[in-house]
């Protein structure tokens, strides 16, 4: 006999593509170090509701501490991810706020249309010029924590800055998973104080982790430093697959 919150989650119209978002964003997150969210977000958020699916992308970041953060610690840089991690803490209480604020449907929009111009971007292959100064990472860290409070979209920022730079694959990859990772950890305490973690939302978070870690642990068992064009060409595909699949027009 299930568990009565168990078996609700079960029945949630759609949990099969929350289950399958959540497999591929794990298969994402572990071989390219970035998408995860950006893949399981939009479809999450448009079976479950944008709160409910904020909270899921914070409890995934508990599975990644114990599958792809470990390796990911010894290859980063401490000193940059330090201080993104200090500047995100300005940003994620105002991102929380606007998701608790803001009406669903627009969040909804809002997290399409942040994914969709995050991949754009990459595919363009847009590049800075800018250096990796200490200003700079405390905007990125503060952006990522305030967009991640907001849409449980932590990476864009973060993503975009590290891949339009000059890091190597591995570097970017480490810096990447490792900044996302603890900072889908400070979301959780954060949604908790403003009072948005509902039971639900938990019973769900039971299904989703145990797929996304098998999927986490599939992607970085896959990881091969000189296939990082073939592993960025297929996060691209899964991210605008979510997207497409995702709009609120459906």
């Amino acid at each position: 006999m299930l568990p009565e919150g168990l078996a609700a989650a079960l029945a949630v119209p759609g949990i099969v593509w929350v289950l399958l978002a959540a497999g591929a964003a794990g298969l994402a997150y572990g071989f390219a170090g970035f998408g995860a969210a950006l893949i399981f977000m939009p479809v999450a958020s448009a079976r479950v509701g944008p709160v409910e699916a904020v909270t899921l992308e914070a409890c995934m970041g508990l599975a990644s501490v114990v599958t792809v953060l470990p390796g990911a610690l010894r290859l980063a840089d401490k000193r940059d991810t330090g201080f993104l991690l200090i500047a995100s803490l300005i940003g994620l209480p105002v991102g929380v706020w606007l998701l608790k604020v803001v009406e669903p449907e627009v969040m909804r929009w809002g997290i399409c249309a942040v994914a969709a111009l995050t991949l754009a971007l990459l595919v363009a292959g847009w590049r800075r010029k800018t250096a990796d100064s200490t200003g700079a990472l405390l905007g990125v860290g503060a952006a990522s924590g305030a967009l991640g409070g907001a849409t449980g979209l932590t990476g864009p920022v973060m993503i975009l800055f590290k891949l339009s730079g000059q890091g190597s694959a591995a570097e970017v990859r480490a810096s990447t998973i490792s900044f996302l990772t603890l900072l889908s950890m400070l979301l959780l305490p954060m949604l908790w104080l403003q009072g948005l973690i509902r039971v639900e939302a938990l019973w769900l978070a039971v299904l989703v982790l145990p797929v996304y870690t098998v999927g986490a642990l599939g992607g970085q068992a896959m990881f091969r430093p000189e296939m990082e064009r073939l592993y960025r060409r297929v996060a691209y595909g899964l991210i605008g697959l979510a997207v497409a699949m995702s709009l609120p027009l459906w």
